[in-house]
């Protein structure tokens, strides 16, 4: 009961202020520089790039402007803009004031004064949050089904149309059934069985 209470405890505790400094990464109080990832506070950190692994992270890149990255999706510093990529070529879901919609990463976004510039589009407000794209049940399970019958193959054949083979002797012999030498004293049959 007490693990429980601690675990809520951890969860309900707001997460670090994060932001982007000249120097590297501002985690609470921490400054993460340099290539090493970090792990401080449920995120991955280092000099230029922040992943959340817990919750969703509110991170400070410019005055006025917070970009929210939820787990799954990394942000990182590139010449005055910042790159959302996410693992294994997910697409990712950018949610602003007017609406939400979704891009293949990674993407190129930058805090402007009106707003944001992601990819193309330009976004008024002062907050964006990126995620990864709400997997489509309905789209899963036709891929499960068009697996499942990828693999269910020819099945097993009727015993009428099997080939049986059968064997002089003992091939188990002393337990060395596996040796080169016992395999090549098997004598051959033909598959009808006749010697």
């Amino acid at each position: 009961m007490k693990l429980l209470a601690t675990v809520v405890l951890v969860l309900l505790v707001p997460g670090p202020d994060v932001r982007f400094e000249k120097d590297g990464v501002r985690v609470g109080d921490a400054l993460v520089q340099g290539a090493v990832v970090e792990l401080q506070n449920g995120l991955l950190a280092s000099g230029s790039s922040v992943e959340a692994l817990v919750s969703a992270v509110d991170i400070h890149v410019a005055d006025g402007r917070t970009l929210t990255v939820e787990p799954g999706v990394r942000i990182s510093r590139a010449d005055g803009r910042y790159r959302i990529a996410a693992h294994q070529g997910r697409r990712i879901r950018f949610a602003g004031t007017e609406g939400t919609f979704f891009a293949s990463g990674p993407v190129e976004v930058a805090a402007t004064a009106e707003g944001w510039t992601v990819g193309e589009r330009v976004l008024p407000g002062s907050a964006l949050r990126a995620g990864l794209e709400r997997q489509d049940e309905e789209l899963n399970l036709e891929k499960m089904i068009q697996d499942k019958e990828k693999m269910k193959g020819t099945g097993t054949p009727r015993p009428s149309t099997r080939t049986v083979r059968n064997f002089r002797g003992d091939p188990m012999t002393n337990g060395n059934a596996t040796s080169s030498v016992s395999v090549r004293q098997i004598p051959q049959i033909s598959p009808s069985g006749a010697p």
